[in-house]
């Protein structure tokens, strides 16, 4: 008995199917043949074929990458001081609340609930329309990595934002807000303390994200120096619980190599403890953070204390931050910054707020700036 498979018909009687396709294209009702058949194929494509095809595109286009394009755009007009420059400057700025950036990120779905990832973003200046946060700087500074998630929790590569500046930003009252949050201003801008070095992103990066378990986070992060004969590379651990009220992270990072060390500063360690409690009419945040600074021995703590009040039913919120840094060091004498902040955000839409804010800054035995702004922040 002759066995008719599937993959190979040769020799074996015709289906039912084919004996009707065969029929549709043989019959014609047009004169000539070849004319007839031609008509006769388009007739089956579009009744057999076109439906099948239809069906089947749907599934070609969910194994195709999900890519997002997205952003904010974050600029304000004032007059500017800092305690590091404290002749005011009357300026248009970009990056008030948030440095001003544009991102691309994507997804597939592999199966079993892998799934791979990536994610390409830049800074750039609105004000002056150039790209970047200075002049020079990678197109693509802010993250440029792929990586894999599932049940295990996600792991990536490439250039990645330090988790413990991330984690900075997420519980402050003024955000990562690099220009106006006490916090955020002095863990990473000097003004004659001892700022933490490496930059708020890390190249040669491998990061590793749990997902939440007991709604606690952990992710650790190693960034490779990539100098051969040289051990220098950094590291980042970071843990974070965030409940319905309350909200804990503790950290620390290990620098040795990035913008700011140098042979007096080789390598620099920061630790960072922060809360905050959201009591509904108000929400309450505190930190406390350490910076150690290895050859020139600056030792260096700061501390944060500040609330949000919430206004016209969520859609505002006060923000009032202060923060103290305190060094100690060899090279240069005792010494202590007082920065404070106040402002009013106000969303007009899910995507666009602005805000006005007011800023003091003073190092105990040099300068004082003080800063005057509003500004606008919209999200794409």
């Amino acid at each position: 008995m002759q066995v008719c498979a599937l993959a190979n018909r040769r020799g074996c009687p015709p289906t039912p199917g084919e004996v009707s396709l065969v029929a549709e294209l043989g019959s014609s009702d047009n004169g000539g043949a070849a004319e007839g058949l031609n008509n006769n194929i388009k007739k089956v494509f579009m009744k057999r074929l076109l439906p099948a095809i239809t069906l089947l595109l749907p599934v070609a286009a969910s194994a195709q990458t999900q890519v997002n394009i997205y952003g904010v755009v974050d600029a304000y007009a004032g007059r500017t001081a800092t305690a590091s420059a404290p002749q005011a400057v009357n300026a248009v700025n970009s990056g008030g609340m948030i440095t001003s950036y544009y991102g691309f990120s994507g997804t597939e779905a592999l199966g079993g609930g892998l799934k791979a990832q990536f994610q390409i973003e830049g800074f750039f200046r609105g004000d002056t329309g150039e790209a970047g946060r200075f002049p020079g700087e990678a197109i693509f500074a802010r993250n440029a990595n792929v990586g894999l998630a599932g049940e295990f929790g996600m792991v990536r590569m490439g250039r990645i934002a330090n988790p413990l500046f991330v984690a900075a930003g997420q519980i402050n009252p003024f955000g990562p807000s690099t220009r106006f949050s006490p916090l955020i201003n002095q863990i990473y801008t000097a003004a004659g303390g001892n700022a933490t070095l490496g930059d708020t992103g890390w190249s040669n990066s491998i990061q590793y994200a749990s997902n939440p378990v007991y709604d606690t986070t952990f992710v650790a992060q190693y960034s490779l120096g990539e100098q051969p004969g040289a051990h220098n590379n950094n590291w980042a651990a970071v843990a974070k619980y965030v409940g319905k009220e309350l909200a804990v992270t503790v950290g620390g990072v290990n620098v040795r190599f990035g913008p700011g060390l140098s042979a007096a500063v080789p390598e620099q360690r920061t630790y960072l403890a922060a809360a905050a409690y959201d009591f509904k009419v108000v929400k309450l945040f505190a930190s406390y953070s350490d910076h150690q600074a290895k050859v020139s021995e600056r030792d260096a703590h700061s501390v944060q204390a500040g609330f949000t009040i919430p206004t016209h039913g969520g859609a505002g919120r006060w923000m009032v931050a202060w923060s103290r840094l305190t060094e100690k060091a060899k090279v240069v004498p005792e010494f202590h910054r007082d920065t404070g902040a106040a402002g009013y955000d106000y969303n007009l839409s899910p995507r666009t707020d602005v805000y006005a804010v007011l800023m003091y800054d003073k190092i105990s035995n040099a300068s004082k700036g003080n800063t005057y702004v509003a500004g606008i922040r919209h999200r794409f």
